[in-house]
């Protein structure tokens, strides 16, 4: 693939692991650690509060410790103790932190919020993420979290300066015939600047902050920490594989911080939707780097200056039909989209609407768009079944659980929206509530699919500042429709007969050399079969515990018969004499204290487990 500002570099060699420590900084560094291992940790209240050597890394203790005063501040100060980030606070800051006066009046989706704001970089991802997850989080903290606002005070012009020139291995002046010092925007990874290449075209030029990497590193570690910590202690958390999901965002958060990255988003954009209402910008690849990115400016008005467009003569109701249109499009035909449809993020340039910011941007396979079709028209049809069918389909994790259960609930989610139409679907609501079933039922559905839950709540929310009467289902039948005939059309249909015979064909080419195989190693009595029982290590591992609880109770009986024994043989043979020490040791009256102690705690471990 080739952009109009040069040849795309090849992708970058992989990235050092993601969290270089061996393990959470609670642990003791020099402690192998295990499969099994946990972190030690001390009680407090109801729940464990994980032990924080202070020989840690400095920049993690300190982050740590701004990140306790940060929640105390905004009322939060309960989560603090209960992950046991007080413990960095010097004791005289413990008493004089206090909660802000002025944030008690808000609620606790906005205090969340607020509070992500303030820690920074990783944290307003984490939320922007977390506000793709109506299975999750209350809609109340989707809406709120959807707000999140990504601003920081702009870094001096100097060290701006320098990073363009390190990262582009040349003095400024020669690689930008001008360059504005005043940034046109800040944010918490990087900032903007306008600036002119030598045959005068008029670029903007992103460039990551000098400090962020380090920051963001640190906050890894902490979360990193953390879920390694409630993985350990949550039958749950384990299920749904806390730690590898904190992997799967750092791994996202790594890839916003290279703008090579972010580089071929903006490409293949452009690439999928060519020259129609949408306009992506161009990247001029001999100017950009992972720390540096340079694109052509789209010179416009933002979604969020709407007075502005008014009095340039635009109609705000065909600006939020275009823009409704214009997502839909991406999402059902090119199967790529725009994630992050924040009103400053999107331009009226003209007849057309500009897009900015590719850090964040969805795919979704030809069978993700047709399994959303589906769903849709099951919906419609009032289809349990099928909607069930569709959703094992979806999912990333074999389904173990009762289909039965499944079922249920999806009849139940179906009554909610009993005679709707496909024009009236609330798209971001009905997604999210599926995505709730799933995950009750313990089924990971792909993350793009979230991603584009969260999407269209943003888009909605958007469209409808614009004009607060559009319903952005009424746009839906047009791309939906077409996706679903498509399906079943002549030529998609002997294009799969096709590849299904073609899959015979190769089957049964194999077939007679598999089944020949089969027969010489049954006449040599080689042939083994494989069994795999389900379940069959939790029951080794109870068969494991009763023989252990057995084999312990002979010990102890064993103690108690031979101390009887001794005491049967008489004074002499129940008194051993230590040498040196003319002391005599009552061993038969020891051998009881012994058994009697083992009993019980043999006794209580059964009692705990509820094994009476």
């Amino acid at each position: 693939m080739r952009g109009e500002g040069g040849r795309i570099p090849a992708a970058p060699r992989a990235a050092a692991p993601l969290f270089a420590p061996p393990g959470p900084f609670w642990y003791n560094r020099s402690q192998p650690r295990g499969t099994g291992g946990r972190p030690r940790g001390r009680m407090k209240g109801k729940g464990v509060v994980p032990r924080f050597p202070w020989r840690g890394p400095l920049v993690e203790i300190t982050r740590a410790r701004h990140i306790a005063e940060v929640l105390i501040r905004n009322g939060l100060g309960f989560l603090a103790e209960s992950l046991g980030l007080t413990r960095f606070l010097p004791r005289g800051r413990k008493r004089t932190l206090v909660e802000d006066r002025s944030r008690a009046v808000l609620s606790m989706p906005e205090r969340v919020r607020r509070t992500l704001e303030e820690l920074g970089p990783t944290y307003i991802k984490l939320g922007q993420i977390l506000s793709t997850r109506p299975d999750i989080l209350p809609p109340a903290y989707i809406i709120e979290l959807s707000k999140l606002l990504d601003a920081a005070p702009p870094v001096p012009v100097d060290a701006v300066i320098a990073t363009i020139e390190h990262e582009l291995q040349a003095p400024l002046p020669t690689v930008f015939a001008t360059f504005t010092e005043q940034p046109i925007a800040s944010a918490s990874i990087g900032q903007v600047h306008r600036a002119t290449l030598h045959d005068g075209t008029a670029v903007v030029v992103k460039v990551r902050r000098p400090s962020v990497e380090r920051t963001i590193e640190a906050d890894l570690q902490l979360l990193l920490s953390q879920a390694r910590f409630l993985e350990g202690r949550s039958e749950t958390l384990r299920h749904y594989q806390l730690v590898d999901i904190v992997g799967e965002f750092a791994q996202a958060l790594r890839d916003e911080l290279d703008y090579t990255i972010e580089g071929r988003n903006a490409d293949r954009l452009r690439d999928r939707l060519g020259d129609g209402p949408v306009r992506i910008p161009t990247v001029y690849w001999p100017y950009t780097t992972r720390r540096v990115i340079t694109l052509s400016e789209i010179e416009g008005h933002k979604l969020s200056e709407s007075e502005r467009l008014v009095a340039e003569g635009y109609d705000l109701h065909s600006v939020a039909v275009a823009l409704t249109r214009a997502y839909l499009d991406q999402v059902f035909v090119h199967g790529i989209f725009h994630a992050d449809p924040h009103p400053a993020n999107i331009l009226v340039t003209g007849q057309q609407l500009g897009l900015v910011d590719f850090g964040v941007v969805g795919h979704l396979t030809r069978q993700v768009r047709e399994a959303l079709g589906d769903l849709l028209y099951a919906l419609v049809e009032q289809s349990a079944d099928d909607m069930v069918y569709v959703i094992m389909r979806l999912a990333a994790t074999p389904f173990s659980g009762s289909r039965d259960a499944l079922r249920r609930d999806v009849q139940r989610l179906l009554a909610r929206y009993y005679d709707v139409s496909l024009q009236s679907v609330p798209i971001a609501e009905f997604l999210g509530e599926v995505m709730g079933v799933a995950f009750r039922h313990r089924l990971r559905l792909p993350a793009d699919l979230a991603l584009l839950a969260r999407t269209v709540v943003v888009l909605e929310g958007v469209a409808r500042s614009l004009d607060p009467t559009i319903v952005l289902a009424e746009y839906l039948e047009p791309f939906v429709v077409p996706l679903v005939r498509e399906r079943y059309a002549p030529r998609r249909l002997v294009t799969e007969a096709v590849r299904s015979a073609r899959d015979l064909e190769e089957l049964l080419r194999v077939m007679p050399r598999r089944v020949d195989l089969l027969s010489e190693q049954l006449g040599r009595g080689e042939l083994t079969l494989g069994i795999d029982v389900r379940s069959l290590g939790q029951a080794l591992r109870k068969l494991d515990a009763v023989v252990n609880r057995l084999a312990f109770s002979v010990v102890v009986a064993a103690i108690i018969v031979g101390s009887a024994l001794i005491l049967a043989a008489g004074e002499r043979a129940a008194m051993f004499r230590l040498p040196f020490v003319d002391a005599n040791l009552p061993v038969a009256q020891l051998g009881f204290v012994v058994a009697g102690l083992l009993g019980a705690w043999l006794l209580f471990s059964i009692i705990r487990s509820r094994g009476l």
